[in-house]
């Protein structure tokens, strides 16, 4: 080269070396970017970029070299001229074979990506020998490893879904490299044969025998050899390994050799290597974990499937082999990975294999048994667990029989695994504290404890509640003694100080194994099940228990003692009081316990409730919950009768307790008591429960009623954040119950519904207030409408709409999304009553609400949401509104109203509007917007054709075809690219002819970037067939076609691209 390329060499040099010195001013660096980027986009640039990548020692330069070529590459490529892509080709490909073997393996995959990115587009035509290098790296010593980068990044780079390929180039390089797969297959088995294998002494274990032969079984273990690799066998290993992982996504199973396999195990098992080498058994099992996320197994693959089964009982072998210590030393990355591999197994393929006749997974069960026991830490347990829960759901009833041994002994193992008492060391390390976002580590491990153990009770329900109340009645016998060992002058447990921690063992055992027969309860409230009767006694036994306890607890104050052990002393009363209420179903079905139990179940209920604050939270949480679940199987006069009961009722709206949403449950437990079916009653007895209801809600609301236009802002806020929400949240409550009970709760919440109804107007600039006032007629218009009446929502409606259309000039969208949920619910109303409030909301929704929604549609993507989600409603409910009903053009009553119908719509102008909003929906970013708008559309042509309608056709079909065709076309949704072709289908579908010969055509003349020979080629590739699975494949190539034609077209002279 000339002596100016050496000093533009020279220059580049010192330009990169100061661009990366840490001294450099952000202006300067900005300077050599614009001349470096100046450089890139000269042509010829690569020429100057060969010679700098071959003369320098700068790594710098190299990467911006190797970079400048690439895009050159793939922009360029097709407009080179023929010698000019030889010459480069050559120049990289021969550089790659000098320094690659000694290169920096980020330089040495650069360079093999250049060359796979100019095969993607040579290959075979132009670049016939770029496989047959590949395979000849392959075959050499010296140059396998440089051969496996290369077959990596073929596979990588081949398989991905680029967008500037055409559908019919990535056809045509999945059909070329599936069929060398085979070739490559017995080259990477060879390769990993040769790593090092020879083999081994005798195998100490047997595998089980094959479900199609009986007798053989392949031979697996100990073939590994006490090897020490040379340091580039390891890179060859592990880059041969994670070449096997990626051709395993894609390649044809059927090519898939035997020996590839038991070659891959090898490695999943390699006791011997040092520490630093447990990547490769993780790359090993990844690989294998591929072929087991492939759901399908195509004809021949059985006896892969089969060897794989083998290969991995025996590899459990050598791990829990007594005379190894191999599982001591796993790692959590190979542990995630084994379990990985054994869940897949048992969800996709175990199935397969148990209809092999004499096929038995015991032997796995087994091995997955001592798996589980020998596990050294708890997360690699938790991950074994997932495996065991695999296999239980996979469990087929007819099969239960064959694996209740083990099912009952990992119940065993779990019972003890979750107990302090015999693992102490290990669940005293878990975290346990407190957080708002997530459970903590030990709930997150005693949750997943307890599912499984409630999943193996499914199948044997009382062999595994015995196990579990024996361990759990030695916990309680030991908690009942303790209400005599209180010295009450000292306020503490009379104990030694060494028996602490075996008390708390116990205790936290006890909640644990609590929380677990809580669980298992509903297990025993079927009476037709085969245990239910000889349950009874056990049953009848448990609860007796239980109340005991939670006497014992509540007497014993054990939460004031001056302990350690208060935190265990407050949870195990928690939780007694939380199975309790499980267990509450049993009550109403065996009236001999109900009588018995009704008043001890108050007396260590209402205690704490009305103690309030003094107890913790997570115990008065809990009595109100089992208070709740009282009131639902206790007929309400049967309680109203009891004083303390009747006290109680008069208290609770003044409560207070620690903790949250304590009070919305107590609540609930009240209006069960108060609104729900008496039965026949007395005048006395109504009067009664009419002063009771009154007295409640009084009590509930008086600071809220004593509001007025005068009361200052900051009492405002306190009264309504407080009142409001406990109001909403009490008729949410009520939504189910029968309309008796709704007219009762009306009753007391009216006056409380008319102040706020006062107030609105008021306070409605005030946000958090404007929100509670709305958030509370949305559940009284959804659950107390026909309690409400017509002209009382009717006056509610019309206050909305005023504060509403009064404060559109603010553009403040602060509680609109509420408002429009009320106005959904009034639109959804049966009957005609209402209808006259459509033309009003239509005016706000469409001269009001729209403009300030759509300008503020990122910010507030749920004000246009429920603006969409409005008007959908109006279309779907008040149809007729815009369309004359069937019936009235004089049809028959049983005439559908999703045929063609009407095509006159009665308000075209507002109809289009409002139509048009969709269409603006699915232009914004936000993809819930997008999602909302596509699947309200869809809705109305499933119910009233709305794409068939003469209005839609010509005047919107055209703007929302093209509005969906560029949303595909620029990638803009990809989630939900599946919808949108079911879309574009059904409005293609209107008029299929219309559709290819006009629309297809007018779009593609509108699309920028593409010459008429281009178009030309689309539009006769694109298939005429009309079936649904058909169009949409066709669809997607055509997309596909057309964005690779304008990815092209930028970097390339226009038209050089024809597909």
């Amino acid at each position: 080269m000339s002596q100016t390329d050496k000093e533009s060499l020279v220059a580049l040099e010192h330009l990169m070396e100061e661009f990366f010195t840490h001294s450099t001013s952000n202006g300067r660096k900005h300077d050599i970017e614009t001349q470096l980027n100046s450089f890139s986009s000269q042509r010829d640039c690569w020429k100057l970029c060969v010679y700098f990548l071959t003369h320098t020692s700068s790594q710098y330069v190299s990467m911006y070299s190797l970079s400048t070529i690439e895009s050159v590459i793939n922009r360029q490529w097709v407009a080179l001229e023929w010698e000019h892509r030889v010459q480069l080709k050559s120049a990289l490909y021969n550089y790659l074979m000098e320094q690659g073997p000694t290169a920096p393996h980020f330089l040495r995959n650069k360079l093999a990506k250049l060359i796979v990115d100019i095969a993607r587009l040579d290959w075979p035509h132009f670049f016939p020998e770029f496989l047959t290098n590949i395979i000849q790296l392959l075959q050499s010593n010296d140059g396998q490893l440089l051969g496996l980068v290369m077959l990596h990044i073929t596979s990588e780079e081949f398989m991905s879904s680029r967008p500037d390929l055409s559908s019919y180039r990535k056809d045509e390089l999945t059909k070329l490299l599936q069929q060398n797969i085979p070739q490559i297959f017995q080259i990477l088995c060879t390769i990993l044969q040769n790593l090092g294998i020879k083999p081994r002494h005798a195998a100490t274990a047997t595998p089980p025998p094959s479900p199609t032969q009986p007798g053989a079984a392949p031979v697996l273990t100990r073939e590994l050899i006490n090897a020490s690799f040379r340091p580039d066998n390891k890179f060859v290993t592990r880059e041969c390994l994670g070449t096997i992982q990626h051709l395993f996504t894609w390649a044809d199973l059927a090519a898939v050799p035997l020996p590839l396999i038991k070659n891959i195990f090898y490695f999943t098992n390699i006791s011997t290597y040092a520490q630093d080498d447990d990547d490769m058994c993780v790359l090993a099992m990844s690989a294998l974990n591929e072929l087991f996320y492939r759901k399908c197994s195509p004809p021949g693959t059985q006896n892969l499937f089969t060897q794989l089964y083998h290969h991995t009982v025996q590899l459990l072998r050598d791990i829990v082999c007594p005379n190894s210590c191999r599982i001591e030393t796993l790692g959590n990355d190979f542990v995630d990975k084994l379990s990985e591999l054994l869940a897949l197994l048992v969800e996709q393929h175990l199935w397969r294999l148990e209809a092999e006749p004499g096929f038995s997974a015991l032997d796995f069960l087994s091995l997955l048994y001592q798996l589980t026991i020998q596990l050294p830490s708890l997360r690699c347990y938790l991950r074994c667990l997932t495996v065991w829960v695999a296999f239980i759901k996979q469990l087929k009833p007819q099969n239960t029989h064959k694996y209740s041994e083990a099912l009952l002994g990992l119940v065993s193992v779990v019972l003890n695994k979750m107990q302090f008492t015999y693992n102490l060391s290990q669940l005293e390390e878990m975290d346990n504290e407190p957080s708002d976002e997530s459970e903590t580590e030990w709930e997150v491990f005693l949750n997943t404890s307890v599912e499984v153990i409630a999943m193996v009770a499914e199948y044997a329900p009382v062999d595994t509640f015995n196990e579990v109340l024996l361990k759990w009645r030695a916990a309680n016998d030991v908690y009942c003694l303790l209400e005599n060992a209180i010295d009450d002058r000292s306020c503490a447990l009379k104990i030694e100080p060494s028996e602490n921690v075996r008390l708390h063992c116990i205790l936290r055992d006890l909640s644990s194994l609590t929380q677990t027969l809580a669980r298992l309860s509903s297990l025993f409230t079927d009476q037709d099940n085969d245990y239910y009767n000889s349950s009874a006694p056990i049953i009848d036994s448990l609860v007796n228990s239980l109340i005991k306890s939670a006497l014992v607890a509540a007497n014993g104050s054990f939460h004031l003692l001056k302990s350690r052990l208060n935190a265990d002393f407050v949870e195990v009363h928690s939780q007694i009081l939380a199975a309790l209420k499980t267990w509450m179903p049993w009550i109403p079905l065996n009236n001999e316990i109900m009588s018995q139990h009704l008043k001890q179940l108050l007396a260590v209920t209402l205690p704490l409730l009305r103690g309030g604050v003094q107890y913790p939270g997570k115990v008065t949480h809990s009595a109100a919950h089992l208070l709740l679940s009282l009131s639902n199987v206790v007929f309400p006069p049967s309680l109203v009768i009891l004083p303390t009961v009747v006290e109680y009722i008069h208290i609770a709206p003044a409560m207070k307790y620690n903790g949250t949403h304590t009070r919305e449950v107590v609540n609930n437990a009240v209006c069960n008591i108060l609104i729900r079916p008496w039965g026949e009653l007395s005048q006395a007895d109504g009067t009664h429960r009419n002063a009771l209801i009154n007295t409640f809600f009084d009590g509930l609301t008086r600071d809220f009623r004593e509001l007025g236009p005068h009361s200052s802002e900051g009492k405002v806020r306190e009264v309504i954040s407080h009142t409001l929400p406990l109001l909403s949240h009490i008729i949410e409550f009520a939504k189910d119950f029968p309309s008796q009970s709704k007219k009762l709760l009306y009753m007391g919440i009216k006056t409380s519904i008319d102040t706020a109804l006062q107030v609105f107007p008021t306070y409605s600039s005030i946000p958090d207030v404007s929100d509670h006032i709305l958030v509370l007629f949305v559940n009284v218009l959804s659950v107390l409408q026909q309690q409400l009446g017509v002209e009382c929502i009717k006056h509610a409606v019309e206050v909305f709409l005023d504060v509403a259309v009064s404060q559109q000039q603010s553009k403040n969208l602060s509680g609109l999304d509420k408002l429009l949920q009320i106005l959904q619910i009034v639109v959804e109303s049966p009957g005609s009553a209402y209808k006259g409030f459509l033309p009003g909301i239509l005016q706000l929704c469409m001269q009001h609400v729209y403009p300030l929604a759509i300008s503020q549609a990122s910010e507030h993507p749920d004000v246009i949401i429920a603006l969409l989600t409005l008007l959908h409603s109006i279309l779907v409910h008040r149809w007729q509104y815009f369309y004359i009903s069937q019936v009235r053009l004089g049809h028959s009553p049983g005439c559908s109203e999703s045929d063609l119908g009407p095509d006159s719509p009665q308000q075209p102008a507002q109809l289009l509007a409002v139509l048009q909003v969709f269409g603006q929906a699915l232009m914004q970013p936000d993809i819930n917007t997008f999602r909302t708008s596509l699947a309200a559309l869809e809705n109305l042509q499933a119910k009233w054709k709305l794409y068939n309608k003469m209005l839609f056709r010509q005047q919107l079909l055209h703007q929302f075809l093209t509005v969906l065709w560029h949303t595909l076309l620029d990638r803009s949704h990809t989630l939900l690219t599946d919808d949108i072709l079911l879309a574009i289908y059904n409005m293609a579908a209107v008029n299929f002819q219309v559709f290819f010969n006009t629309f297809l055509t007018e779009f593609l003349d509108s699309v920028n970037g593409l010459t008429s020979t281009q178009r030309d080629s689309l539009k006769q590739s694109f298939n005429h067939e009309t079936d649904m699975p058909t169009f949409i494949q066709n669809f997607q190539r055509f997309i596909n076609d057309l964005r690779c034609y304008r990815i092209c077209n930028v970097s390339i002279p226009l038209g050089s691209v024809i597909l």
